[in-house]
């Protein structure tokens, strides 16, 4: 159940508590008054008959016997009894069947017999304001009890119907994808706040979906227009190295020219695979064997690694078998050995270690922890090295949020480790 539902149900059982348990001594009252009314009506009937049947026909003899045989209306000498006359008061009395002291309505009137005056008794016995009080409890804890039941699944049936548009829409919402899925379809829904929540989602979607294919076919295309003039001024720049004609001062600016051009063409280059990778075009998976993968791109480094003396040691033997796409794993590997390669310092090392689900590349270089926040973001650099894009942890970090992978970064033991968790 949901915690709306769950709070709605809290605060209509504690209110419903509530009324119930102010109205408790309203109701106690009121059935008491009417109890109490019922038995004086009774009491005033039974006077009525006896006046109408019984009086002019006992005798003074005939007293004893009526005593002896009516328990609750009884004929008393007018010399004992000093209550009020015609008035019905309450009194208690020992009942000696019970035996304890009970509560009555009692009535004393004056009738006459055998031409004497006497005082007639009529009583009836009430219920005890206890016994009372306790059954008022039992049933008003049950009332109390089946109302909350009834509160409880009547909520949740209402709160089903009434919140079932909204909830699917929670649940369009999360299953679309603005890469794949088609605009998701709303349930129609005859509650006006939904209708326009609704109307609202389909906006936003709609236009950040438009956004969206703008900003990727705009990345699409720059990518792929700057590739033709890069590679014709990269072209032209190595004829002009070329050349016998070229001076020491011209050959220094045309270097420089041609490695920002190289410069250029990477940031492009991975700016496109970016672009790719978000856009999921690599979505073919098979099973990739990074021990063999590792041992195959290993060669390639082989030379940045000399140059700088570097020493690189590997522990594959218990590498996984992915079942992942195997150009992304390509590509995050060597991005992983380059960023190690290029920000290392000479007569390093690199460690590139494997077991069942982590991968572990590590490295010397700098003697300080990096900023673990900005790592993995878009050209961010740590390195003076102007060969460094500023790109590869960034792809590194998308392959890895695309193929449910976790990438993190630690320093340890002068050594920089970038951990990739299958």
């Amino acid at each position: 159940m949901n915690r709306l539902l769950n709070r709605t149900l809290i605060y209509y059982s504690l209110f419903s508590t509530l009324i119930l348990a102010l109205s408790i001594p309203f109701f106690y009252w009121m059935i008491e008054k009417l109890y109490v009314e019922d038995v004086d009506e009774s009491i005033m009937l039974r006077k009525r008959e006896f006046l109408a049947k019984n009086s002019s026909f006992l005798t003074i003899n005939d007293i004893t016997a009526w005593n002896r045989f009516n328990r609750d209306t009884r004929i008393l000498p007018d010399t004992v009894i000093t209550k009020p006359k015609d008035r019905i008061i309450q009194e208690i009395f020992y009942d000696e069947m019970m035996p304890e002291w009970e509560p009555y309505r009692v009535l004393y009137t004056n009738v006459d017999i055998g031409q004497q005056q006497y005082v007639l008794m009529i009583r009836l016995n009430l219920v005890e304001s206890e016994d009372l009080i306790k059954t008022l409890t039992w049933v008003y804890c049950g009332l109390v009890f089946a109302l909350l039941i009834i509160i409880f699944f009547l909520t949740r049936f209402i709160s089903n119907r009434l919140w079932h548009p909204f909830y699917d829409t929670i649940d369009k919402i999360k299953e679309f994808n603005i890469e794949q899925h088609p605009l998701p379809v709303f349930r129609s829904t005859p509650i006006v706040e939904f209708r326009q929540l609704n109307k609202g989602l389909n906006k936003l979607i709609r236009e950040n979906l438009k956004a969206y294919q703008g900003q990727k076919e705009f990345t699409e295309n720059a990518a792929h227009e700057l590739q033709t003039p890069l590679a014709v001024f990269q072209s032209k720049l190595d004829m002009l190295l070329q050349e016998p004609s070229l001076n020491k001062n011209q050959a220094e600016i045309l270097q420089s020219l041609y490695e920002a051009a190289s410069r250029l063409s990477r940031v492009n280059k991975n700016l496109l695979l970016l672009a790719k990778i978000e856009n999921n075009q690599y979505t073919s998976l098979e099973d990739v064997n990074v021990k063999c993968l590792i041992n195959e791109v290993l060669p390639y480094f082989s030379g940045q690694a000399l140059s700088r003396n570097l020493t690189i040691c590997t522990d594959i033997n218990e590498a996984p078998t992915l079942h992942a796409c195997k150009p992304l794993v390509e590509i995050m590997i060597n991005n992983l050995i380059l960023n190690a390669i290029g920000h290392n310092s000479m007569n390093g090392s690199i460690a590139i270690k494997a077991s069942a689900k982590q991968l572990i590349i590590s490295n010397t270089g700098e003697q300080q922890k990096l900023n673990s926040e900005s790592l993995f973001k878009r050209f961010a650099k740590f390195s003076k090295s102007s060969s460094s894009s500023g790109l590869g942890l960034s792809i590194v970090k998308q392959i890895c949020q695309r193929q449910n992978w976790q990438i993190h970064y630690q320093y340890k033991e002068d050594k920089h480790n970038f951990t990739v968790t299958f």
